[in-house]
């Protein structure tokens, strides 16, 4: 009965640990597939020649760092969300699709975020919006007040990002401001996460022995 007992503990134990690794190979693949995504993105908007382009910066706000910051050869600046998916891209409400697979989130609203605090940083400047998905078939449109491209349209859809530079050092000055309050703001949010500590020792301190305290023993 014992030996009964112990196999079927050991295998939900095992079915357990497989089910684990089976999320966990999906994570790491949807981790992978997202990469390869923001890869495309990137260099999809090096071919527009861009002045200046940052990748991860913190913007604001809670999870606030935006896929792509770029700012265009046109003097304009766009702020890009990198969403992954191939095939006809919809929006419905709040809900975007890539086929019949419903992105997860309001990728619209992220890049209106996004597009609203890279706008604060430059002082209030009107910058375009844009959810880019690689690997969109149908042409570029508009989806309350956001731009929805592929990789391919990148560089006519940055044509669109109006101006907010006078000259191509000033955008690169902005952009390494961008860069310094980024990596500060990282800093910050590390500095505050809790701090992990050992254990205290919960033993009682133990007494000096009588006579060995530094105090005079009385008689």
């Amino acid at each position: 009965m014992l030996a009964a007992v112990l196999a079927v503990a050991a295998g939900a134990g095992c079915a357990f640990a497989c089910r684990r690794s089976a999320r966990a190979l999906r994570a790491a693949g949807r981790a992978a597939i997202g990469a390869r995504s923001e890869r495309e993105v990137r260099a999809a908007i090096r071919r527009t020649d861009s002045v200046a382009a940052g990748y991860g910066i913190v913007l604001g706000g809670r999870g606030g760092d935006c896929d792509a910051v770029v700012f265009t050869q046109w003097h304009g600046a766009a702020a890009i969300e990198v969403k992954t998916g191939h095939g006809t891209v919809t929006v419905d409400g709040d809900t975007m699709r890539v086929g019949r697979r419903v992105l997860h989130g309001n990728p619209a609203r992220q890049a209106a975020n996004g597009a609203r605090w890279l706008a604060r940083r430059l002082g209030g400047a009107d910058v375009l919006a844009v959810v880019c998905v690689p690997g969109m078939t149908n042409p570029p449109f508009t989806a309350s007040g956001v731009t929805v491209c592929g990789a391919r349209d990148v560089g006519r859809v940055l044509k669109a990002a109006p101006r907010v530079f006078e000259s191509a050092d000033q955008a690169k000055a902005a952009m390494e401001r961008l860069w310094r309050e980024s990596a500060a703001a990282e800093a910050a949010a590390g500095a505050r996460k809790p701090q992990v500590r050992a254990p205290a020792d919960t033993r009682r301190p133990r007494r000096a022995p009588a006579g060995r305290s530094g105090r005079r023993q009385g008689r």
